[in-house]
């Protein structure tokens, strides 16, 4: 390889592309190896709003609401008091923590699912609330009677008044 000026061919001006190479394959595997770690790590919130359900006025429906009892912190520390949504049942209040209290619990879904044409127990729960326990409040509505349960969500504030 001539490096030099001689009369032969003159000066050579190639670039060196080895160093090159070695620093994109470097990249490269950088790239690939941290892009696992960093999708695995991304939380996903769920959906703050569904579309309306078409409910018939007429009809009436069974609702829960599954609090969260919350320490100091503010933190979500298991299930709070299970609260009927019915205006002449505001004082009823279940704890699914307490055996006695979700066969209670069973005893009003079963006296008022079976008054109903459609057997249906809609769940409002708190979103910070892990699903095991809305799980099992479901688990006590198909004891008690109910076809079918199903979660309430609420509505975006952001999208109901016409922002973003």
């Amino acid at each position: 390889m001539d490096a030099g000026g001689g009369k032969k061919g003159g000066v050579k001006s190639d670039i060196n592309v080895t160093p090159l190479v070695d620093i994109v394959l470097v990249l490269l595997i950088i790239f690939i190896v941290i892009t696992p770690a960093v999708n695995s790590s991304v939380k996903l919130p769920l959906a703050k709003h569904s579309p309306k359900a078409e409910k018939n006025k007429d009809e009436k429906y069974l609702t829960l609401m599954l609090t969260s009892k919350r320490n100091d912190k503010w933190e979500v520390t298991g299930p709070g008091p299970i609260l009927i949504d019915d205006k002449d049942a505001k004082d009823e209040a279940f704890f699914i923590t307490n055996d006695a209290q979700k066969q209670k619990l069973e005893d009003y879904i079963n006296r008022n699912v079976s008054q109903l044409s459609q057997k249906v127990v809609f769940v409002k729960a708190d979103a910070d609330l892990p699903f095991k326990y809305v799980n099992e409040l479901f688990q006590v509505c198909r004891k008690g009677g109910a076809d079918e349960a199903s979660i309430v969500t609420s509505e975006d504030k952001d999208v109901k008044e016409g922002g973003k």
